[in-house]
């Protein structure tokens, strides 16, 4: 199975959390554009400070202290949202597979169950949908980021 065959299965699963999903895209560009703005603002009081020493004011400062504040807050919101309701979708997404793929094992014949070890198939399903759901919550955030 080809990664677009992984893709197109999981796919469906998003429907139901799309605007989650969205919203999560949205707080990872904002942790991004935070994250790119910080060291800028530092950039431009070091080098307004050694440049141009005059115009270093109390009032720059505070102006764009206030500033870097309100970046760093929207970054921790941000953050938090992607941190928590980020994962709670993907659990609940994993619960969803779960069911799904529970549902298909109790179609499965006897004999299937003759020959398979249900410790391996249990350990199975627990390892790989962990690890489906992980990439599921985490690989688009990753990919956006970087397209940023």
């Amino acid at each position: 199975m080809n990664t677009f065959d992984s893709i197109k299965r999981i796919k469906p699963y998003f429907k139901k959390y799309r605007t989650v999903l969205y919203l999560d895209l949205f707080c990872a560009s904002l942790t991004t554009v935070a994250d790119i703005t910080l060291p800028l603002i530092l950039k431009f009081l070091t080098q307004t400070a050694m440049d141009d020493p005059l115009n270093f004011t109390m009032n720059v400062v505070l102006k764009i202290a206030l500033l870097f504040f309100v970046i760093k807050i929207i970054d921790i919101i941000a953050g938090y949202y992607m941190t928590s309701i980020g994962h709670i979708m993907g659990a609940k997404i994993e619960t969803e597979m779960r069911r799904d793929i529970y549902s298909h094992l109790q179609t499965l014949s006897d004999s299937f169950y003759n020959e398979a070890r249900i410790g391996q198939i249990m350990s199975r399903i627990t390892n790989d949908l962990f690890d489906i759901t992980e990439f599921a919550h985490h690989c688009p955030e990753e990919y956006f980021i970087g397209a940023i």
